[in-house]
């Protein structure tokens, strides 16, 4: 059984964040924190990666925890083909719980466990199913962590480039995405493993924790 980890005290949130943070409260917009951004950063989003690349805010690896950013900052936070590089994604998620507003949503792109995708690139530690994400409250399994998360939506994505085949693998990989995006059981549990696999899960979070006072923006609740 693993642990819960317990994290310290978060540390001083750097300038950069902190007038992030203002400006966005100050505009009425949402805050978005995109998570090992690398140099492809949501749009108007704060950009957080181990490495310096153009358009990242802050140079942090997501294996140092706690990040150094507020808690009940979040609107929005970004994990796009993040979780598949760490062996163990609990430490990860309990910070994006932490960071995270209540209700607001986490976006996660991931490699499914039966694509090519999962496994051809050697930084890949780990891969998931459509399943993966209801241990964070929603099944009996869920008490190997404290963050929790409601399941918003989960689809299971087939990929074959339009611009690189022809029109016949075209209309093959239209009609596989059109019977996972229908029937996403069978699809997983068998179609799956007949069309070379399932390349990419998207998935869309909620976090679940009690209301907190507003603030600023500026500091944790």
């Amino acid at each position: 059984m693993r642990p819960v980890l317990a994290h310290s005290s978060t540390p001083e949130a750097p300038a950069g964040i902190t007038a992030h943070l203002r400006r966005r409260r100050r505009e009425g917009r949402p805050v978005v924190i995109d998570l090992g951004c690398g140099g492809r950063k949501t749009p108007d989003a704060f950009g957080v990666d181990a490495a310096p690349l153009p358009g990242v805010d802050l140079v942090h690896d997501l294996l140092s925890l706690p990040y150094p950013l507020p808690g009940d900052c979040a609107d929005q936070v970004v994990l796009y083909h993040v979780l598949e590089h760490f062996a163990d994604p609990l430490p990860v998620l309990e910070e994006v719980w932490r960071i995270a507003r209540p209700g607001s949503r986490v976006l996660i792109r991931t490699p499914h466990y039966s694509g090519i995708y999962a496994w051809k690139d050697p930084t890949h530690r780990r891969a998931f199913t459509s399943e993966s994400f209801h241990y964070f409250g929603e099944n009996a399994y869920s008490y190997y962590t404290h963050a929790r998360f409601r399941v918003v939506s989960v689809r299971l994505k087939y990929f074959m480039e339009e611009h690189l085949w022809p029109w016949p693998h075209r209309a093959w990989a239209r009609a596989v995405q059109w019977v996972l995006d229908r029937h996403p059981t069978f699809g997983e549990r068998f179609l799956s493993f007949l069309v070379g696999g399932i390349d990419e899960l998207q998935v869309t979070l909620e976090a679940v924790k009690p209301p907190t006072r507003e603030t600023n923006g500026t500091e944790p609740s």
